[in-house]
């Protein structure tokens, strides 16, 4: 008896270590990737949902992508549509009172805020009804309100919103998500739809509380709601923490189960939606929706980074110079800074650069001097691209610019062969013209002067003509001892 006790004991034991185990197998793939760190963008999480898109808010780069365009049902998170048109179209601080019609469409198997007809609540509290606990009640009640009487108003509003942002394949029918064959959308209007919705401060800030608390009414009393989102349950398996700044579930058999989230961490902002995870059944528990979501934000921030890929002065490669006394290539680095989202691993080597120019470079080059733009890719993933600037100057060469010259066209030769044949002519026009006017001096010069050298001319006496006297007789000039 004993013995069969021992092995009981035994028996329990070993049955509680194998389910450990199992319960760790089951809590890795959201605990190794919090724990190890260990992300690689070309290998994304194994997810449940067939339809999924994450995208890098910042840089509008998509992360991760499956299905993202078939046509599928929203359920709840079609409210999201419901509060950006509230936002754009009533006070919050208005009061609305509950009435009996608000209550008409809601199935048995609606989510509510437990609203109770004649309550009155302000927009604000009604649109925390809405986005926290759901409330499809909440839905009918701004619907109604917004659309002046007629909640078909307001989904009109919707549609005209959606087409607005740009979304071709979605269709609303009604203001909270219940279950319509003509009710659809897509993931990657989703996205579009909640990124609109972020740049709404009340949205953010009602859509990221995890609770809510409300002021008694004439029908309730003061309660605090809470949010459906199991991410910001601290005592759930897939807390992120401040990580979350809104998000917005849905549930419906048709649906299945759905979810999207903005997260943001480091500076960096993920948006991502999942869609149709199979219904199986209410519960209280973080469902696949959830993990899916835990495991792709992790790894879109730890698989992923934003930042300057490209900075200014980076070194881009060289591009040939001609003509140049310094080299035949210079030097080209960034004039300009590509700042993109790009896997954790990436390096300036890794991307693939494509100048905007095909030929070589004439000298002389300026330091710093444009030289064209150098676009810049990933893969098949275009980042941008960058201004390119020679590295350093290049002199021009003299001699190698008239080799240049002349031989770069027949018009360039006979022109030279023109201004040379110009140049001997003047050269041998001066020349004459300066040999003519030798000759000329030489010809005006006094007879004396040959070879340069001036004779002195030789005296001779001068002979005194005679002169007549009183008498007329001539006599000759000089003293009376010359007469006779």
């Amino acid at each position: 008896m004993k013995a069969t006790s021992s092995r009981a004991r035994a028996l329990a034991v070993l049955l509680a270590c194998v389910l450990a185990l199992v319960g760790a197998a089951a809590a890795l793939p959201v605990a190794a990737l919090a724990e190890e760190g260990a992300y690689s963008a070309a290998e994304p999480p194994s997810i449940t949902s067939p339809r999924a898109l994450v995208v890098e808010l910042e840089t509008d780069t998509t992360l991760f992508e499956r299905d993202a365009d078939e046509r599928c049902y929203p359920a709840s998170i079609t409210k999201v549509m419901t509060a950006i048109v509230v936002l754009e179209n009533a006070d919050l601080d208005a009061e609305v009172t509950v009435e009996e019609s608000d209550f008409d469409e809601l199935t048995w198997d609606s989510s509510v805020a437990d609203l109770k007809l004649g309550e009155t609540l302000s927009v604000r509290d009604l649109l925390a009804c809405l986005l926290l606990p759901s409330g499809n009640d909440a839905a009918y009640v701004l619907a109604r309100y917004v659309g002046g009487g007629d909640w078909g108003a307001f989904v009109d509003l919707m549609n005209e919103k959606a087409a607005e942002l740009g979304c071709e394949n979605t269709h609303f029918v009604n203001p909270c998500g219940l279950h319509d064959d003509d009710h659809y959308t897509t993931a990657r209007d989703l996205v579009t739809i909640f990124e609109e919705a972020l740049s709404l401060p009340e949205f953010v800030e009602i859509a990221g509380s995890a609770t809510w608390d409300l002021p008694a009414t004439s029908e309730n009393p003061a309660r605090t709601l809470e949010t459906t989102d199991h991410l910001a349950d601290p005592d759930g398996p897939v807390y992120l923490g401040d990580t979350v700044i809104a998000s917005k579930t849905g549930t419906t058999t048709e649906a299945g189960r759905c979810l999207i989230t903005a997260a943001q961490r480091d500076g960096r902002t993920l948006v991502a939606v999942v869609l149709g995870v199979p219904y199986t059944g209410y519960t209280t528990e973080a469902t696949e929706n959830f993990y899916d979501m835990y495991n792709l934000l992790e790894w879109g921030f730890g698989a992923w980074k934003t930042g300057e890929v490209v900075s200014v002065g980076d070194a881009l490669g060289s591009a040939e110079v001609t003509l140049s006394s310094d080299g035949e290539k210079v030097d080209v680095s960034a004039a300009s800074a590509i700042t993109a989202t790009v896997p954790v691993e990436t390096e300036l080597s890794d991307l693939t650069l494509s100048p905007s120019w095909s030929e070589a470079f004439q000298a002389p080059l300026a330091q710093g001097q444009e030289l064209g733009t150098m676009a810049v890719s990933l893969g098949e993933r275009d980042l941008g691209t960058v201004t390119a600037a020679a590295a350093s100057a290049m002199g021009l060469s003299i001699p190698s610019f008239v080799v240049w010259w002349l031989t770069s066209d027949v018009l360039h030769a006979v022109i030279a062969v023109a201004c040379l044949v110009v140049v001997f002519v003047v050269i041998g026009l001066i020349a004459s013209a300066r040999s003519r006017a030798r000759r000329a001096r030489r010809r005006v010069a006094p007879s004396g002067y040959r070879r340069g050298v001036a004779q002195a001319p030789s005296r001779t006496r001068l002979s005194t003509p005679p002169t007549r006297a009183r008498d007329g007789s001539r006599r000759r000039p000089g003293g009376s001892h010359l007469r006779r």
